[in-house]
C-alpha cells in the first residue's frame, strides 16, 4: 500500500433525459442534470488517481479512505482470522454445555430476572469459564464475537 495518498473532492454530472408521456402529459419532465460532490483516492506525491470506486467516487471521504484500505489489506491476515473463528466454533461444539450455559445466562439478564447491575460481558463470561475450570486458548471477546455469529 502506498505511503501518501488522500481523498480528493470532484464533481459528477448525472444526465437525465426528458420523459414524455402522449396519455398523461402532466407527467412530462424535461432534461436535466443533477451534480454530486464525490470522492477519490490519489497519490499525495504524483496526483494520480489510486482508487475511484470505477468512476462514481465515493460519497463521503472517509468512505473513501475506508474502500481503499479494504482494497489494499494484507489479504494473509484474512486467512489467519478463519482459522481462529473455525478453531472457536470447534471449541464451542465440544463445550455445548457451555455454550447452553452462556445462553441461559445471557437470556436470563436480558429478561431482566437477574440482579440490575449484571452485565453479559467479557469479564462475566471469564468469570463463568474459571467456576467452570475451562482455560480455552483464545480471549474471552473472542469467544463472545463467535458465540453472537454461532449457529
Amino acid at each position: 500500500m502506498r505511503e501518501s495518498y488522500k481523498a480528493m473532492p470532484f464533481t459528477r454530472t448525472t444526465h437525465h433525459d426528458e420523459v414524455i408521456n402522449n396519455n398523461e402529459p402532466w407527467e412530462n419532465h424535461p432534461a436535466y442534470d443533477t451534480t454530486e460532490t464525490r470522492f477519490c483516492i490519489v497519490d499525495a506525491n504524483t496526483g494520480e488517481v489510486l482508487d475511484d470506486a470505477q468512476g462514481y467516487g465515493y460519497k463521503t471521504a472517509s468512505k473513501a479512505y475506508a474502500g481503499y484500505s479494504y482494497k489494499n489489506r494484507d489479504k494473509s491476515k484474512d486467512n489467519e482470522r478463519l482459522a481462529k473463528k473455525k478453531h472457536i466454533n470447534n471449541w464451542m461444539k465440544q463445550n455445548k454445555s457451555f455454550v447452553k450455559l452462556m445462553d441461559d445466562y445471557a437470556f436470563e439478564m436480558a429478561k431482566g430476572t437477574m440482579a440490575p447491575d449484571d452485565k453479559f460481558d467479557a469479564k462475566f463470561v471469564k468469570n463463568l469459564l474459571k467456576s467452570k475450570g475451562l482455560e480455552p486458548d483464545f480471549t474471552t471477546n473472542e469467544l463472545l464475537k463467535a458465540w453472537r455469529n454461532y449457529k
